[in-house]
């Protein structure tokens, strides 16, 4: 039986929360500003932030080069090529959107990352895309899209991915993990 690792990658395998944060404080200048207060996983709802700020922000997203600076999550790396020498496929599945595909191929290299395949899907499809198999599992930081994928892939091992933007979610349905290197197979 098939031994896949499912990854999602903003919140994962990268730091994307930091990304943000740099990039208010540098741009709307906001230096007290800190990872710890994203609150919410949707950008609008973020207080801290104006209409104005938020639709600048928006638009910084949809720019590949936003993505090319990112950092790598701690380990992240070391645990997927791991996984791998043991014999598990390594699919990362995002939701970011099929124009980022190039910059988050050339990323995920650059970082050192070793895979199988990347999949960009709508954060809800992401279950189209994942096995129904007690030898599999997906991590990801968005509790919505876990629920989701619990209910259609009872089978499928969840891990979260502990956030400021989870902390209010109880889960049970998931493991909460801090970093990829907890995940023992």
């Amino acid at each position: 039986m098939e031994r896949i690792a499912y990854l999602d990658i903003d919140g994962v395998v990268a730091n994307t929360g930091q990304a943000v944060i740099d990039l208010v404080r540098k741009e709307f200048k906001k230096p007290w500003v800190r990872v710890e207060d994203i609150k919410e996983y949707e950008i609008p709802k973020l207080p801290w932030l104006t209409e104005e700020e938020v639709e600048r922000l928006l638009i910084r997203f949809g720019d590949p080069e936003f993505y090319y600076y990112i950092q790598p999550m701690p380990e992240a790396a070391a645990a997927t090529a791991l996984w791998y020498k043991k014999g598990w496929q390594i699919v990362f599945v995002t939701a970011r959107p099929p124009h980022l595909y190039e910059v988050t191929l050339y990323w995920l290299r650059k970082h050192g990352f070793v895979f199988d395949s990347l999949i960009m899907s709508p954060p809800f499809d992401k279950v189209n895309h994942c096995a129904n198999h007690a030898t599999c599992f997906l991590v990801e930081d968005r509790p919505d899209v876990l629920y989701h994928i619990a209910t259609q892939r009872p089978k499928l091992k969840l891990f979260l991915y502990d956030q400021p933007w989870n902390q209010a979610i109880e889960l049970t349905i998931a493991t909460r993990i801090r970093s990829l290197t907890e995940i023992e197979l």
